[in-house]
C-alpha cells in the first residue's frame, strides 16, 4: 500500500460553500473506492481507501492577477500544520485560473541548462569510456548527471526538452470530468494529460488529491 496523487476534474462548485467541492470530489472518487459495498469482494479491486485534498510538489501556478479569487483551493488537508502556500500557487481551482504554462516553461529552461552542462562535460573528455570513468570517480558528478547519461540525454535536444516539459504537470493518475480514472502507463499518458487539462472548460474545477492505495 502506498500514497500517490491524482488530478481530479469536477464541474464548477459554489465558492461560498467550501464543502460543495469536497462533496463533488467525493462523488467523482466514489466509483474507485476499495470499500464499495455494491460490488462483492474479492471481485472488486479499487484505486483508494482514503484521500485528502493535497498538492504536494504538484501545486498549480495561479494565473497572474487572480491570486485572490475565492474559488482557488489553498487548504491542504494532509499536512499538519497546513502548508502555507505563496499567493502564486494553489492545490487547484477553476481551469481558467490556473497558469499551466509557467511550470512547463520552467521545466524547459531547466532541461536546456542540464543538456548544455552535459554537452560541455562530455566534450571535455575523449570518448564514452572516459566520460563514464570520470562520473564513476566523482560523487558530485554522479549526483549531477544520471546513471546512464548517454541514454538519458540522447542526441536530440528538442526531444529531451519535450520529455521534461511533458512531465511538469501530470500526476500519476487523472480522474476525468466524465469519470474515467486514467493512470500513467507509458509516454503517451503525459502528453494526453497535458492536452486534456489544457482543453478543459475554463470553469472546470481541477484539484490535486492525495490518495492511499
Amino acid at each position: 500500500m502506498a500514497k500517490a496523487r491524482v488530478t481530479v476534474c469536477v464541474p464548477p462548485c459554489d465558492p461560498e460553500a467550501p464543502e460543495s467541492l469536497r462533496r463533488a470530489i467525493g462523488r467523482a472518487m466514489a466509483p474507485y473506492d476499495y470499500n464499495r459495498e455494491d460490488i462483492p469482494h474479492p471481485d472488486w479491486v479499487g484505486e483508494w481507501d482514503y484521500w485528502f485534498i493535497s498538492g504536494g510538489r504538484w501545486t498549480f501556478a495561479v494565473l497572474p492577477g487572480h491570486e485572490d479569487d475565492p474559488r482557488l483551493v489553498r487548504h491542504d488537508e494532509w499536512t499538519e500544520p497546513p502548508e502555507e502556500l505563496p499567493r502564486s500557487r494553489c492545490h487547484g481551482g477553476p481551469r481558467g485560473l490556473l497558469d499551466l504554462d509557467i511550470d512547463r516553461a520552467e521545466a524547459a529552461r531547466e532541461a536546456a541548462d542540464r543538456w548544455d552542462d552535459w554537452r560541455r562535460f562530455a566534450d571535455r573528455h575523449s570518448g564514452r569510456e572516459s566520460v563514464l570513468r570520470a562520473l564513476a570517480e566523482d560523487p558530485e558528478l554522479r549526483d549531477r548527471f544520471p546513471h546512464d547519461p548517454y541514454a538519458s540525454f540522447g542526441t536530440d535536444l528538442e526531444a529531451y526538452i519535450a520529455e521534461h516539459v511533458a512531465e511538469a504537470l501530470p500526476t500519476p493518475a487523472t480522474l476525468t470530468l466524465d469519470g474515467r480514472w486514467v493512470e500513467y502507463g507509458g509516454p503517451g499518458y503525459r502528453q494526453w494529460s497535458n492536452a486534456y487539462l489544457q482543453d478543459l472548460p475554463a470553469d472546470t474545477m481541477v484539484v490535486r488529491v492525495l490518495y492511499h492505495s
